[in-house]
């Protein structure tokens, strides 16, 4: 329950507070039966009562669509009060809501003015109710945070003079309040620092030896008015000296002003992505320092195990890219001046998440969101929340609304997924078809194959690759429609099954025409071209042999590497392997060249990086303009080992069936995937010892399965233990 009719947001009468506190004395008259505070924030924001903080949500309220909706907390607090006298606070920050974000680094994105909003219900064992909320009664006070900022970190100073104020109302509309949907943000793994040590330019660093989304917590003994700032970074340059010029306008710095005496220090309204820290000021060592992960708090339900450490090394870089990516929503990175949800990277990246973790409530949130961020005409935002630029049609990026809630109706086998979006998918394809001629996509804004390989020397600074982008634009625009046909027959709207159904033939039928000669050849072969001609079956079925050969051909000539940017790389290793190739998208996958994923292995990445060469072999880094070292995209080729090479992959939406069909590749002796359906927990893989390989799986009851070994189709099915001995 929401208490939406009690209480006001307030804010101190001084409207130039950056971080601040509300408080109100009370009196619990009676012993109490039950108490709940039900809390959000034009912001961000924790409540503490009587002393103690209340949970241990961190960034709450979440980052939503706060035109049209603000999420709620709802707070057991029976245990922490008192009868007779309570006080109850509540600190906020500027957070998403007023706080410097976006590109230019404006602030005011939704408001000018951050405010709070607390309700206090009591019980009493007599069945009598009392009530505390927010109101002009309430006081505000300096908190000892003086400002905070995603971006550019916090500032805690513990000498400062705490004023008193009164308290404005600040509108806002209560019919947006909604429950907490998502699992909130919580703090995780601790590292301690591996390495102490100062730059060849005397900077006094630590290395944690993992890039995260976190902060660093300090346990000090400082003298009173002593500073200590910390810097966050995510490599070393060249010279092994502290990098932060990829971060572009991003701080990333956390100051504090100590108290004297023991202090623990850690920042409230801010994170950073972050491996390396800097420390200046106040002495601190290795021992006082301790790096924390944040990020939402999903149920692992995915591990993979392979015979290959740096395989197993890059799996965990996956794992950590998506930790750090999932703060709230998912975001393209957790360092720079950016932090959005980017939708093309929640596009590719949305299957191996949900394989990973248990993502289904992390996505719901954010494509409710979607739909509200939704324009009139259909057009999709490129970034949800929508924080800048227009809303457009740009293939893969705006397919989100129909391919992430398609992905999690078959990952989890709920029709709601499906039944709350397919408004918005018609609306989006209505929209897509306003930018047709003749029947095709040929205009309108495109980001292409988002920093794909294959550009000209001469269009170097283009980062969409060398694929035509209106035939990606049609590719994707096919797929939108057979997911919006799939998903009606599924809600069982027969109409708009036939609708959509015709409109995919006629587009296939005048891509078939456009973009294929009477002989098979693709225009614009670039690998992205056949593989996305090959995977969402726009390819005439009479073509697919030579047109997968030529593929095949482009990867062994460029040395077995991919040249694929966003839109072709996630299904790459697929279209080789299902069409015949298997060989060679094993050996692509464990290149350890440039470009390749254990390339980035090998230089001693602790997360999947924007771009293949973000360091080269000699230490130099890329433009730091666009150089991120903590980019989940190109984390979906874990997709492919879970389902392909493990061979643990849906038959049936939610798993309800599963077709088990491991592939060994050479490189890999051993490889196990597990997975905790909503089914059921699945085991898959293969062992090879010499030249005999065993393939198992286990397939709980209530879960029907077949299993298939290569060459020979299936050899068993039903549920159990299976394993089979094949000599090589």
């Amino acid at each position: 329950m929401i208490e939406g009719k009690k209480g006001i947001f307030i804010a101190p009468a001084r409207k130039e507070s950056d971080c601040f506190v509300l408080r109100r004395a009370f009196i619990a008259e009676k012993k109490a039966k039950r108490a709940v505070v039900y809390a959000t924030a034009l912001g961000l924001y924790f409540v503490e009562l009587n002393g103690v903080r209340v949970g241990d949500a961190r960034f709450t309220p979440g980052w939503t669509n706060y035109r049209v909706r603000l999420q709620v907390q709802e707070y057991d607090v029976t245990k922490e009060l008192r009868l007779g006298e309570n006080e109850i606070r509540q600190t906020v920050g500027r957070g998403w809501y007023s706080g410097r974000f976006g590109f230019g680094g404006q602030g005011g994105l939704y408001g000018e003015r951050s405010a709070g909003w607390v309700v206090l219900e009591i019980e009493y064992e007599d069945g009598t109710h009392f009530c505390v909320a927010t109101d002009e009664s309430w006081t505000a006070e300096d908190s000892y945070i003086v400002c905070s900022n995603l971006y550019d970190g916090e500032v805690q100073d513990f000498m400062r003079e705490r004023k008193t104020y009164s308290v404005d109302m600040v509108p806002f509309d209560k019919e947006k309040l909604i429950p907490q949907e998502d699992e909130p943000v919580r703090t995780h793994e601790e590292f301690k620092p591996v390495r102490e040590f100062y730059t060849p330019k005397g900077e006094h660093v630590f290395d944690f030896g993992q890039n995260l989304a976190g902060v660093v917590r300090v346990q000090i003994d400082g003298k009173r008015g002593q500073e200590l700032i910390l810097s966050h970074a995510e490599v070393l340059d060249r010279d092994g000296n502290f990098y932060t010029a990829n971060l572009r306008s991003a701080r990333a710095q956390d100051k504090y002003v100590l108290a004297g005496g023991e202090q623990t220090l850690f920042p409230e309204f801010t994170f950073h992505g972050y491996r390396y820290v800097k420390a200046e000021g106040a002495e601190v060592n290795a021992k006082q320092l301790t790096s924390v992960a944040e990020y939402s708090d999903l149920h692992r339900t995915g591990f993979l195990h392979t015979s290959d450490e740096k395989m197993n090394r890059l799996y965990e870089n996956v794992l950590w890219g998506q930790r750090s990516n999932f703060v709230d929503i998912p975001t393209d990175c957790p360092q720079r001046d950016e932090r959005m949800g980017w939708t093309a990277d929640a596009n590719v990246f949305s299957r191996t998440a949900a394989y990973n973790y248990d993502v289904r409530a992390f996505f719901k949130k954010w494509l409710a969101d979607m739909r509200t961020e939704q324009g009139e005409d259909g057009k999709m935002p490129d970034v949800v929340p929508y924080v800048f630029g227009e809303r457009n049609t740009a293939a893969l990026w705006a397919d989100a609304v129909t391919m992430i809630p398609w992905t999690m109706y078959e990952m989890y086998g709920d029709k709601s997924f499906l039944s709350e979006n397919i408004g918005a998918m018609k609306k989006f394809a209505a929209a897509v078809d306003e930018t047709a001629e003749n029947g095709l996509v040929a205009r309108g804004f495109q980001y292409g194959d988002w920093l794909g390989l294959d550009r000209e020397i001469s269009a170097a600074d283009d980062c969409r690759g060398a694929t035509d982008v209106y035939f990606m634009a049609n590719v994707f625009r096919a797929e939108s429609l057979r997911i919006i046909a799939d998903s009606a027959r599924i809600l069982k709207d027969k109409a708009t099954e036939r609708e959509y159904r015709e409109k995919r033939r006629k587009l296939l039928s005048d891509m078939r025409a456009e973009y294929f000669s009477p002989r098979g050849r693709l225009v614009n072969e670039t690998q992205t071209a056949l593989v996305l001609a090959l995977r969402f079956g726009i390819a005439p079925e009479k073509y697919r042999a030579q047109l997968a050969a030529r593929l095949n051909e482009n990867v062994i000539a460029h040395g077995y590497h991919m040249t694929t940017g966003f839109a072709g790389t996630p299904y790459l290793l697929f279209v080789l392997s299902e069409n015949g190739y298997h060989e060679t998208a094993g050996k692509l996958l464990l290149n350890e060249e440039y470009p390749g994923w254990l390339y980035e292995v090998n230089l001693g990445a602790t997360t999947v990086w924007e771009r293949w060469n973000g360091i080269d072999t000699e230490g130099r880094l890329n433009d730091p303009g666009m150089n991120s070292f903590n980019h989940y995209a190109y984390g979906s080729v874990m997709e492919f080992v879970y389902r392909r090479i493990a061979g643990l992959d849906a038959a049936k939406a939610g798993f309800k069936a599963v077709r088990i069909a491991p592939r060994p590749v050479e490189g890999l002796d051993r490889v196990e995937a597990s997975y905790e359906s909503v089914s059921g927990k699945i085991t898959a893989g293969y062992e090879r010892s010499g030249n005999v390989v065993r393939y198992f799986a286990h397939i709980p009851k209530g879960i029907s399965g077949v299993f298939e070994l290569p060459g020979e189709g299936v050899v068993a099915d039903g549920c159990g233990d299976f394993s089979f001995e094949r000599k090589i």
